[in-house]
């Protein structure tokens, strides 16, 4: 993938995407929780800390939930939203890969902003795999998957970084 040619061909839709990214704030993993008591804990350990960070480092107000739907919070889509709008064209690309290959817009805001490392992001994407390989084992298929999405990730890093 080549980033800076992606980031040209953005950039004149930085408003679109902004408005994509926060759409799809309210569907993002991190909010999403498991009813499972085992794997809720599991959640609670690897992602409480960055919700936290999100919470403290960006001052948003992030909410999870165990259910299937998470009411829409305006306050907290046009804080996200102020924080894409003052990104760099770098970063918002950042953030828009990272939150393709993640799933997770907020995964994306770290990692544009340097806060976690790519292997973080990787791991709190994957985290109910992860949890489900401790009791089953891995799945051949799915660790092709996670590894290509750990090279992409590696390279926005360096991206950013350069």
């Amino acid at each position: 993938m080549n980033l800076i040619e992606f980031q040209k061909s953005m950039a004149p839709k930085r408003t679109e995407v902004i408005n994509d990214l926060c759409r799809f704030l309210p569907a993002d993993t991190l909010l999403f929780w498991s009813d499972n008591p085992d794997l809720q804990a599991f959640q609670k350990k690897h992602w409480q800390p960055l919700l936290d960070k999100l919470n403290s480092v960006f001052k948003l107000n992030v909410k999870t939930t165990t259910g299937l739907y998470l009411d829409d919070d305006a306050t907290l889509t046009q804080e996200f939203a102020r924080h894409l709008n003052n990104m760099s064209d770098k970063e918002l690309t950042a953030c828009f890969l990272t939150a393709s290959k993640t799933k997770s817009v907020l995964l994306g805001l770290l990692l544009a902003k340097q806060k976690i490392s790519s292997a973080d992001a990787l791991y709190a994407s994957f985290l109910e795999e992860f949890y489900q390989n401790q009791k089953w084992g891995e799945d051949v298929a799915a660790l092709n998957l996670r590894r290509l999405v750990k090279e992409d990730l590696e390279e926005i890093e360096r991206y950013l970084q350069s």
